[in-house]
C-alpha cells in the first residue's frame, strides 16, 4: 500500500509539472526574446538573407507576429518591393498573410502570404507572394535595442519612388528628408519621428507626413504614413550603419519604403 501511495503522488507531481509548462510547455529561458532555447520555436526577429530574384532582404517579425519584409538592391540604387502583414506560428511553420507594395512612383499593392520554416535564433527559410522564395538568417542585433542617439545623423540611399533620399535624424528621433521622383525637380518633403519599439529589441515606431510637393511619388504624396525603422550594424565594422525605414498610410492601400547609410563624419573637423 505504500508502495503504491508513493507511485501515485510521484505521477500526480509529474502531471502537475507537465500542465504548468515544465516538461513540454513553451520555450521557459526565452523571457520573450527572440533566440530562445526551448522547444517551441519563435518567429521573432530580424532575419536577413536573400530572395530568389537576388535582392537582399531583412526580415523583421515582432513580438506581437506583424511582418515587415523590405527586398533592396544597394549596388543597384534600388529599394525593390515591401510586404507588410501578420502571421502566425504553428510549430515551426509560419504563416503570414498580407500585401506587396511594389516600387515605382505608383507603389502597385497586391495581396498574398508568407510562409516558411523557423528555426529559433537561426533560420527562416520560405515563399514570397510571385512565386518568390527567400533564405535568411537570425541576425542577433534584434536582441539589443539602439537607443535612438545611435540613429542620429545623416543618411543617403533610395527610396521606394526611385528617388534619391537623404534623411536627417537628431538625438530625439526626430526625422526631416528629402526624396525627388526621377524627372522632377521640386524635391519631396518628408517630415516625422522614430520612437522607441518593444522593450529591448533592435526596432523603431516610424510615423511620416509627406508633402504635396511635385517630386513627391503620386501614392504618398500629402499622406501620413506608420511602420517601422531598424538601424543594422555591419558586422565587420567596414561600412557604416544600415537604415531600413518602412511604412504604410492606415488603409495599407500605400506604402513608402527605403534604405539608406549613415554619411560618414569627417575627422579632424
Amino acid at each position: 500500500m505504500r508502495r503504491s501511495a508513493l507511485f501515485i503522488a510521484l505521477l500526480s507531481a509529474a502531471v502537475l509539472a507537465a500542465c504548468n509548462g515544465g516538461y513540454f510547455g513553451v520555450d521557459s529561458d526565452d523571457n520573450g526574446n527572440g533566440g530562445g532555447s526551448g522547444a517551441t520555436s519563435d518567429a521573432q526577429g530580424l532575419w536577413t538573407g536573400t530572395t530568389s530574384d537576388r535582392y537582399t532582404f531583412a526580415l523583421l517579425v515582432t513580438p506581437t507576429n506583424d511582418v515587415w519584409g523590405l527586398s533592396y538592391d544597394e549596388s543597384a540604387n534600388t529599394a525593390f518591393r515591401l510586404f507588410r502583414g501578420t502571421g502566425a506560428l504553428t510549430g515551426k511553420n509560419f504563416t503570414g498573410t498580407g500585401k506587396t507594395y511594389a516600387s515605382g512612383a505608383s507603389g502597385t499593392v497586391t495581396t498574398g502570404t508568407v510562409t516558411g520554416s523557423v528555426t529559433t535564433a537561426s533560420a527562416f527559410d520560405g515563399n514570397l507572394p510571385n512565386n518568390l522564395t527567400f533564405t535568411t538568417n537570425f541576425n542577433s542585433q534584434y536582441n539589443t535595442a539602439a537607443p535612438l542617439s545611435d540613429y542620429a545623423g545623416t543618411w543617403e540611399g533610395r527610396d521606394s519612388s526611385g528617388a534619391r533620399l537623404v534623411v536627417t535624424l537628431d538625438g530625439g528621433g526626430r526625422i526631416t528628408a528629402t526624396s525627388t521622383v526621377p524627372g522632377k525637380t521640386d524635391p519631396c518633403a518628408i517630415n516625422g519621428a522614430l520612437s522607441a519599439g518593444a522593450s529591448s529589441k533592435n526596432y523603431t515606431i516610424l510615423n511620416l507626413s509627406f508633402g504635396g510637393e511635385s517630386g513627391c511619388a503620386a501614392n504618398v504624396a500629402s499622406q501620413s504614413m506608420q511602420g517601422v525603422g531598424v538601424r543594422v550594424a555591419d558586422a565587420a565594422a567596414t561600412a557604416q550603419p544600415l537604415l531600413l525605414l518602412e511604412a504604410t498610410n492606415n488603409g495599407q492601400t500605400a506604402g513608402w519604403f527605403a534604405y539608406a547609410r549613415r554619411r560618414a563624419v569627417a575627422t579632424g573637423s
